[in-house]
């Protein structure tokens, strides 16, 4: 890796700040050519004028600092360069430092590459960059933080370890069969049930945070004029839905997108649910049943200033339901009894609102709240568990006979093997080059 690459760390477009990242040998001469500085010190910021390697033309007031490797995010010199974010100065800034020689473009996703190369991550660790940058909701983004900090991988390591040691006996007996006792298949198993059963609950935990970036979906549904669209407005704070007193305003349903503290959810606005007075009205309501199976949680919204059917014991304890009246601030209003769980709220002037925000988020937490570890976040991760899992599987089910030593001993290599792949010991170039492919340049 002789050659030293450059890119845009932070997204494209105008802002107070950028970051422009240069990783490789090079980076010391671009402090001196660009920035001036030979007597910078590691790790400490330090302002400078950039000015352009062939011209000496001044083009910013910034700061930096540099990060000697290989101690450094990417294992090598890396030097990041904070000047101020407007797109034209940043593309003059890139295309200066180019004249440095041995400075190109970086690839997508090349800081992460380097940094797995030079040890610095693992393959689990560099995917758990992308995982961290797109995450969908707080599950999401705390799992994909703790993967960085290689819990998962700590995990990997040690069932890897686990595999190789039984390997190793394996082997051993396999030599030494004809020398001494018989193998004993029956102290190999223990120790087999001990890793499938590991990477089982792993394979379980990719199913189960599969769905944290899936984003949830509310869906607002009641008769016409309860106040739905009024309701959809007022938690997105801004008039985004269509208003009226006349009945079935709303025909159809409606998707905005809902900021909650755990991420973002997709709140449906649907046409009212009652006697349909026409066939356009009664498909209107057909799409609205359509979507009550598609829901994440239910909001089953009343007219608080009209009759409305209340069971006294109709308590607000289904998971996926949530029951709200609107217009607390009409007279007339009837507040519900406080045991029922039905939230009162008013669209107008905002009353109850919070307290069905800390609902809403109660409700899609769900399951998240369980910490079990962290899960395996990609589609490559789950087939390189799948694949051990069927060979410790196949090994277990080889013990109910009398299996020669050296195919148990295969499947466990082979078990090791995936684990090894997992962790991006013995994966391919290939491989290697799709997945950080799929990265943002700069990252």
């Amino acid at each position: 890796m002789s050659e030293t690459i450059v890119a845009l760390s932070t997204p494209p477009g105008v802002s107070g700040l950028a970051v422009i990242r240069l990783s490789g040998p090079a980076c010391t001469e671009a402090a001196r050519a660009c920035l001036g500085r030979t007597d910078w010190k590691p790790r400490m910021l330090h302002a400078a004028t950039f000015k352009h390697p062939a011209s000496a033309e001044p083009l910013d007031q910034l700061a930096f600092h540099m990060l000697p490797g290989p101690e450094s995010p990417t294992g090598e010199d890396v030097l990041e360069i904070f000047p101020h974010g407007n797109p034209l100065l940043i593309e003059t800034l890139l295309r200066a430092l180019l004249h440095v020689p041995g400075t190109r473009m970086a690839e997508a996703g090349e800081f992460t590459r380097r940094a797995f190369e030079n040890g610095r991550i693992d393959l689990v660790q560099a995917e758990a960059v992308g995982a961290l940058i797109h995450a969908q909701s707080a599950a999401a983004l705390r799992n994909a933080r703790r993967l960085l900090e290689g819990a998962l991988s700590a995990e990997l390591r040690d069932l890897r370890d686990q595999l190789l040691d039984l390997s190793a006996r394996l082997e051993l007996d396999t030599d030494f069969s004809e020398e001494e006792a018989d193998p004993d298949p029956a102290s190999w198993r223990p120790r087999l049930e001990r890793a499938r059963t590991a990477v089982e609950k792993l394979l379980r935990g990719f199913e189960r945070g599969r769905d944290w970036n899936r984003t949830p979906r509310i869906v607002v549904f009641g008769p016409p004029n309860a106040g739905k669209s009024s309701l959809v407005n007022a938690l997105i704070g801004r008039e985004r839905l269509l208003v009226s007193d006349i009945a079935g305003t709303t025909r159809d349903f409606v998707e905005v997108p809902l900021r909650i503290a755990g991420g973002l959810a997709q709140l449906v606005d649907t046409a009212g649910l009652g006697e349909a007075v026409d066939a356009l009205d009664a498909l209107a309501m057909e799409r609205t049943r359509a979507q009550l199976g598609d829901a994440d949680v239910l909001l089953c919204v009343a007219d608080g200033t009209s009759q409305y059917m209340l069971d006294a014991n109709d308590r607000n304890e289904d998971p996926a339901v949530l029951r709200v009246l609107t217009k607390s601030d009409l007279p007339g209003f009837v507040a519900p009894p406080a045991e029922t769980g039905w939230i009162g709220v008013s669209s107008r002037t905002g009353v109850g609102l919070d307290t069905l925000f800390d609902a809403l988020e109660r409700r899609l937490r769900g399951s998240e709240e369980t910490d079990e570890g962290p899960v395996a976040v990609t589609e490559r991760q789950r087939e390189a568990l799948a694949r051990a899992c069927d060979r410790l599987r196949a090994t277990e089910a080889l013990l109910d006979g009398k299996p020669a030593v050296e195919v148990v001993a295969f499947e466990v290599r082979e078990a090791c093997t995936a684990l090894r792949d997992l962790l991006g010991e013995v994966t391919p170039d290939a491989v290697l080059h799709r997945l950080f492919a799929g990265f943002c340049i700069g990252k």
